[in-house]
């Protein structure tokens, strides 16, 4: 229950579940090309965020851009 009440007050998210996958996909403007995608989850309040790079990154860059 503590560890519930701990996820609202403010900190630092440490990212530690992480999935890069990389697909085909059409970007905003109409193009298709290759896109990123990364899913990551913090271990101390379990959220979750979905992030989309409409191009080819490499995992380190992935990494480094989710802080």
């Amino acid at each position: 229950m503590i560890s519930r009440l701990l996820a609202f007050l403010p900190h630092a998210h440490r990212w530690r579940i992480m999935h890069i996958t990389r697909c085909g996909a059409q970007f905003p403007g109409g193009r298709q090309g290759m896109c990123t995608a990364v899913l990551a989850q913090c271990t101390g309040c379990g959220v979750r965020l979905h992030k989309v790079f409409y191009r080819d990154i490499s995992d380190a860059q992935a990494r480094r851009w989710l802080g």
